[in-house]
């Protein structure tokens, strides 16, 4: 393995790590190297370099150098290089060839004070810790943990070097997070304020709609994720939501009827901090990556989907739609047929399941769309 990260490292190749005991896989290039260890700057899933990582060779399962995945990745790079999409500016961290590179890094975030996530092996599992290293002596490391969802969890910790195996820094988030640490305090922690009563949540996203106020939509679903951002358009029916990613940045946009939110988060701690990371984006100029639009606005009296679509259609613009059947289907909408009240979708793939390129939905079997997000815009100019 060693001898491929050195020819990956020397020919400046993109790669992907894969590890034991994760499904995580990092795709980046090779910056620093030893016999135990390495460095890499890696790229998230938009082809966008975000951060670096540390890992021990031990973890390591498999190094790919060429697959049909790098091939798209570096189709993204190219198409993100060339148009100018940045989060960061990469950190410098030089390091000597007689460098520890373990040490090189512990020291780096103890003495600049920045936010890193650990990666720790115990019992064959790995755990993730996201905090501050206060203290490094002998065998260990004092951890200050930060927990952003929940304040008051946020804890102090010792971890034995031994158990590391990985650590994350300099990435967007981490960034952000550390930007947010005067807010992030024990005594600051509050109890969710939700609202999950089915006659109250139109009543509460209209008030969100009217005040511009920031909340989580989290779905009837069994997903695991959640939307988070403002409200910009709400009739009796349905909505649509501005979402902001997990850095905050602008995220695209998500329509929905109400029976398919299970819950309105109006006050968090994460909330709170999500908040903050998009002011600070915004401050810094870095909300909107190039090519997105986050000015787009609706008029609340229309029929939303229909207006929605219509639009996609006109402007051969791609969505995301979730079927109250549960599934997923991803494509550019071709017509709509008002007397049946369906759908035409021109396919992203090929559906092996009709054979066809196209695929036909009643409009009653829409429960959500997302549209204008980064991925797609990606799609929409053929970079998959």
């Amino acid at each position: 393995m060693y001898e491929t990260l050195r020819s990956a490292q020397i020919d400046e190749m993109l790669i992907n790590v894969y590890q034991k005991h994760t499904d995580i896989v990092y795709t980046g290039t090779i910056q620093y190297l030893s016999s135990n260890d390495l460095i890499m700057n890696t790229y998230n899933d938009f082809g966008i370099q975000d951060g670096s990582v540390y890992l021990k060779l031990a973890i390591i399962a498999q190094v790919e150098t060429d697959s049909y995945d790098l091939a798209n990745m570096k189709d993204r790079i190219a198409f993100d290089e060339a148009n100018r999409v940045l989060l960061d500016e990469d950190v410098d961290m030089p390091i000597n060839m007689s460098d520890n590179l373990f040490e090189r890094v512990i020291t780096n975030l103890q003495n600049t004070n920045s936010m890193g996530l650990i990666v720790t092996l115990e019992d064959n599992q790995l755990k993730y810790s996201e905090g501050l290293i206060e203290k490094y002596s002998g065998g260990t490391i004092s951890f200050r943990t930060i927990d952003k969802f929940n304040f008051e969890k946020s804890e102090l910790k010792l971890i034995d070097l031994s158990d590391i195996v990985g650590i994350e820094f300099s990435g967007s988030e981490l960034v952000l997070l550390g930007d947010s640490l005067p807010i992030i305090r024990e005594e600051d922690h509050i109890s969710p304020v939700e609202v999950t009563s089915s006659e109250q949540i139109p009543d509460e996203i209209m008030k969100l709609r009217d005040n511009g106020g920031f909340s989580i939509i989290t779905t009837t679903d069994d997903r695991k994720y959640f939307y988070v951002g403002t409200i910009i358009s709400a009739n009796p029916v349905e909505f649509v939501m501005q979402v902001v990613d997990m850095s905050g940045r602008f995220g695209g946009y998500v329509w929905m009827r109400y029976d398919d939110v299970a819950k309105v988060v109006l006050d968090s701690d994460y909330l709170k901090v999500m908040k903050n990371f998009v002011t600070n984006n915004r401050v810094g100029g870095k909300f909107v990556l190039p090519g997105l639009n986050d000015q787009r606005a609706f008029d609340d009296n229309d029929n939303l989907l229909t207006y929605l679509i219509d639009q996609s259609i006109k402007h051969h613009k791609l969505i995301r739609f979730e079927l109250v059947d549960g599934t997923d289907v991803i494509g550019f909408p071709n017509a709509i047929d008002q007397r049946t009240g369906s759908l035409v979708i021109w396919l992203l793939d090929f559906d092996e399941v009709t054979n066809s390129v196209k695929r036909t939905v009643g409009l009653e079997e829409i429960k959500e769309m997302a549209f204008d997000y980064y991925k797609a815009f990606l799609l929409e100019n053929h970079i998959d």
